[in-house]
């Protein structure tokens, strides 16, 4: 039954046109167009005459296909496109079919033609990823002195602000884009050299073809194309997994920091939404569960694919398979991941007053950082870090306030008074308000064509510009 079952609002997402992206209608037209781009650039080298080719050309569309006799053909061969090649002969005739699929084979067709999908299918997926970093560009500028609690293992580590937070995973969506923006030059390249790779039927024109035949698609192409080489492939899914893990985060943290003991991030509540049966007090993150779902999916998935990456000789027909079988569920999956994301973040609700609550639930010993750096400045800071460290041990041990075990300490009174100034004002540290500033401001009008780059990500010159 899958995601529409276990997601009673799947059927309402704007899946921006991902679910069709490799329909059988699309899949089809898109081995067309590598027929059409293989006879057209032929038809430019002299290898092929150029009536044929333009008679090609213009056959090669969906609908002129009889899925009637393709559906014979498929049962007759048991061949992934032979039945297609035949159709294509068909309708173009004796004199111009013989043209057809002109010193190439199957894979060439079918890898290219499915690279092709999933290149259109990533500008979609760009799209959905420069809206979420929007969104998390406006929550950092927003929250960028909304204090709260830095945690580590679990457990409370010294105060930041939820616009820091954001700024984090702003950066973790920044990489991702990075790494997939450096595979794609790789991944969606043209594969045209025929039965092992080597222009065997085409000769010493055959590069020169290839070449014309990207520029014909819109793709790059392989510098030797030969049909063992699957490693380019392999780095676009596992960048796809990474770019998943940066939403699998954030869903993660999300689905955690709404439980009744932190009460700090929930999905937005949907008026009359359900969240069990049995328990009618229930909300569940739904958002959240189908994001960490579908990551966890996706990991399998380049999992599985690494094993298409080191088969022996020169082709091999079950990695053929499981690339064929696997890249459109890839591609939906990591769709399904970013869609759910998107409105997970569009419309977080971020609880600051119970932010504030846990961050005040050490009294004070989330500042021990701070302590132990003050006390160092004159008994050193390894002095410092057990002298805190009792104070905390002490406070825990007693039953009273961290406030009032640090009185004890030297100079206690003047620390005493800094950390309830800082608990009293935004409570953070450090430069967490500049990092959510300068992130939320490099991202919140962002499109794919502005993406910042390593360098102007660093916060340095930010720090010496600011008064």
């Amino acid at each position: 039954m899958g995601t529409e079952f276990n997601d009673a609002l799947s059927s309402q997402y704007d899946y921006r046109g991902l679910r069709e992206a490799f329909s059988p209608a699309s899949t089809y037209q898109a081995f067309l167009n590598v027929e059409k781009a293989v006879a057209s650039a032929q038809a430019e080298l002299g290898m092929i005459p150029a009536a044929s080719a333009e008679v090609i050309a213009q056959n090669c569309r969906y609908e002129r296909l009889d899925m009637d006799r393709l559906a014979k053909g498929y049962s007759t061969t048991r061949h992934p496109l032979m039945p297609l090649i035949n159709e294509l002969v068909r309708l173009c005739g004796p004199t111009h079919g013989g043209y057809v699929h002109w010193g190439i084979t199957t894979q060439n067709v079918v890898q290219t033609g499915l690279l092709l999908l999933a290149k259109r299918a990533q500008e979609t997926l760009d799209g959905i990823v420069a809206d979420i970093l929007r969104h998390l560009g406006r929550h950092a500028r927003t929250h960028a002195t909304t204090a709260m609690a830095g945690r580590t293992h679990y457990r409370h580590a010294v105060p930041i602000t939820f616009g820091f937070k954001v700024a984090v995973w702003i950066e973790e969506f920044l990489q991702a884009i990075d790494r997939l923006h450096e595979a794609q030059k790789r991944t969606f390249a043209v594969m045209t050299g025929g039965a092992v790779g080597c222009f065997s039927a085409l000769g010493r024109k055959g590069p020169a073809f290839q070449s014309r035949v990207a520029e014909l698609l819109g793709m790059e192409e392989m510098a030797i194309p030969s049909r063992a080489i699957r490693s380019h492939i392999c780095e676009y899914v596992n960048a796809l997994s990474l770019l998943a893990a940066a939403c699998h985060k954030i869903a993660e943290e999300i689905y955690q920091s709404g439980s009744e003991e932190y009460g700090e991030l929930h999905e937005r509540r949907v008026e009359g939404s359900i969240g069990s049966s049995t328990m009618p007090q229930k909300i569940n993150p739904i958002l959240g569960y189908g994001i960490i779902c579908g990551s966890n999916k996706l990991y399998a998935l380049a999992g599985m694919l690494m094993a298409s990456a080191h088969r022996p000789f020169e082709s091999d027909g079950s990695t053929n398979q499981l690339f064929e079988d696997s890249l459109a569920e890839v591609v939906q999956t990591v769709g399904e991941i970013l869609v759910r994301t998107e409105l997970l973040v569009r419309d977080l609700d971020v609880d600051t007053v119970r932010m504030r609550h846990n961050l005040d639930l050490s009294q004070g010993a989330i500042f021990g950082e701070m302590a132990m750096m003050r006390l160092g400045e004159t008994l050193g800071k390894h002095t410092g870090h057990e002298l805190v460290h009792e104070a905390a041990i002490a406070a825990q041990t007693r039953g009273v306030s961290f406030l009032d075990e640090i009185l004890h300490l030297p100079g206690g009174p003047s620390l005493r008074a800094e950390i309830k100034h800082r608990l009293e004002g935004n409570g953070a540290n450090g430069i967490c308000a500049e990092y959510a500033i300068y992130f939320g401001s490099l991202v919140e009008d962002m499109t794919m064509n502005s993406l910042p780059a390593i360098g102007e990500r660093r916060i340095n010159a930010f720090l010496k510009a600011e008064p």
